[in-house]
C-alpha cells in the first residue's frame, strides 16, 4: 500500500506532461491531419475490395462468380498488387475528403461556439458536422464520382480527346 502513493504521483505527472498546453483543444489543423492519415490507411485497406467491386460489375460475360472468386483470380492472372490498381486516385479522394471534412467541421465548430464560455451546444454541433459534409460533398465527392463514373463507362480518355 506504501507504494500507492507513489503510483499515483507518477500518474498524475505523467499525465500533465501529456496534456496539451492550450487547454486540451486541438488545433483544425491537426484536425485536417489526422483525417488526411486516416483517408491514406483507408484508402489502403478499402482499395481490394472496390477493385473487385468495379470488376465484378464489369463482368458481362460472368467471368467470376463471385467476390472470392474474383479476388483469387485477379490475385493469380494478374499478381496480388492488382488489387491495388487505382490505388492513388482513390487515396487521394480519400484523403482530401477526409481532411477537408475534419478541418472544416473544426473551424465550423469554433464558429458555432458561444462567444463568452466557448461552448458548442449541440445544435452548433450538429450544424458543423452538417456545413463540413456539405462542403466535403460538394468540393470533393461529387467531382471525383463523376470522373470516377465517366472512366468506368467511358475509359480513360486520351489526350486530346473528350468523353461526348
Amino acid at each position: 500500500m506504501a507504494g500507492d502513493g507513489a503510483a499515483n504521483a507518477s500518474n498524475k505527472l505523467s499525465s500533465a506532461e501529456n496534456k496539451p498546453q492550450n487547454g486540451g483543444v486541438v488545433p483544425p489543423y491537426m484536425k485536417a491531419v489526422s483525417g488526411s492519415l486516416g483517408g491514406m490507411v483507408e484508402a489502403g485497406c478499402l482499395q481490394p475490395i472496390d477493385v473487385i467491386k468495379t470488376r465484378l460489375q464489369l463482368d458481362r460475360v460472368a467471368h467470376y462468380r463471385g467476390i472470392l472468386h474474383c479476388g483469387t483470380t485477379i490475385a493469380k492472372t494478374e499478381g496480388v498488387r492488382a488489387l491495388w490498381k487505382g490505388l492513388t486516385p482513390f487515396a487521394t479522394h480519400l484523403t482530401l475528403k477526409y481532411t477537408l471534412r475534419m478541418g472544416s467541421n473544426a473551424v465550423l465548430q469554433g464558429a458555432f461556439s458561444d462567444s463568452d464560455t466557448g461552448k458548442l451546444s449541440n445544435t452548433g454541433r450538429m450544424m458543423a458536422g452538417f456545413g463540413a459534409g456539405v462542403l466535403e460533398a460538394l468540393m470533393i465527392v461529387t467531382p471525383f464520382e463523376v470522373e470516377q463514373a465517366c472512366i468506368t463507362w467511358f475509359g480513360v480518355p486520351q489526350m486530346g480527346t473528350s468523353l461526348s
